[in-house]
């Protein structure tokens, strides 16, 4: 190595710690985990095995999953609307799941109803989801996907946007609490584009309750649109709800599941 290589050499090494450092920086600002979801206690809005409009009826699957490495017993409280709650205890192992088929009927034992599901696991972060769906027709059955979300992530408010009335569109239109308050919650409905107030009203609550309202184009007199938007909101920061939409399409039968969303605490 002659001398000029030596002077080159000394020169870039010099630079070597702030570019370990810069790098090491990066490193610390970049996510180091993927989007979790679930929790050690969820709130399933509603499950249902129960006849609806127009000759369908409606019945729920539900998963469990637990995706870390623990052990947990497993809690499962369904809260009917026209009885008192009824549990149902078992375990999950590390990075296994559970299935319940028609869990209304065949883990609760019940017919004729629906109403909110909480799933807890103390000893882990479980994911849990729902597919309600119609067997009613005569073409197959027809479902939605619906996303269990972690008490801890739900807030005061709940946005449901993206709500379509077009072509007849059946709406329905729900509010759990998953807390044991009673509240009231205020209701808002309105055209997010060009934000025109449609409807309002005030709701009640009580502790485990979901109050589903049906077919809210025409209860609420709401025109045809595919950007209606339904807000639910309460005073106080402990009264949690989960807010959601169910939009069904007419002619086929089609479901699709909006959950809200709070943009604010």
């Amino acid at each position: 190595m002659t001398d000029r290589d030596a002077r080159a050499t000394m020169k870039a090494t010099r630079y070597l710690p702030v570019a370990i450092l810069i790098l090491l920086m990066i490193g610390m600002a970049a996510p180091t985990s993927a989007l979790r979801i679930g929790g050690p206690e969820v709130v399933v809005p509603v499950i249902a095995h129960n006849p609806g409009l127009l000759g369908t009826e409606w019945r729920t699957d539900v998963w469990i999953v637990n995706p870390y490495g623990d052990v947990s017993d497993v809690t499962l409280t369904f809260y009917p609307t026209n009885a008192s709650p009824v549990v149902f205890e078992t375990a999950i192992g590390p990075y296994r799941g559970l299935f319940f088929d028609d869990i209304v009927l065949n883990t609760f034992k019940m017919e004729d109803t629906k109403g909110m599901l909480i799933v807890s696991a103390p000893g882990t972060r479980i994911e849990v989801r729902a597919r309600i769906f119609n067997t009613g027709g005569g073409d197959g059955e027809f479902g939605q996907a619906l996303f269990g979300l972690a008490t801890g992530d739900l807030r005061r408010q709940s946005y449901v946007s993206g709500v379509s009335t077009i072509e007849g569109n059946r709406v329905s239109f729900g509010i759990a609490n998953p807390t044991g308050n009673s509240f009231t919650v205020n209701l808002y409905v309105d055209d997010a584009q060009d934000n025109v107030s449609l409807h309002s009203e005030t709701v009640t609550l009580e502790p485990h309750q979901v109050v589903q309202f049906s077919d809210v184009a025409a209860r609420w007199r709401l025109p045809e649109s595919s950007t209606i938007r339904i807000q639910v909101s309460s005073a106080l920061n402990e009264n949690l709800v989960y807010a959601y939409a169910s939009v069904v399409r007419n002619d086929t039968g089609d479901a699709s599941f909006l959950f809200g969303t709070s943009p604010n605490t």
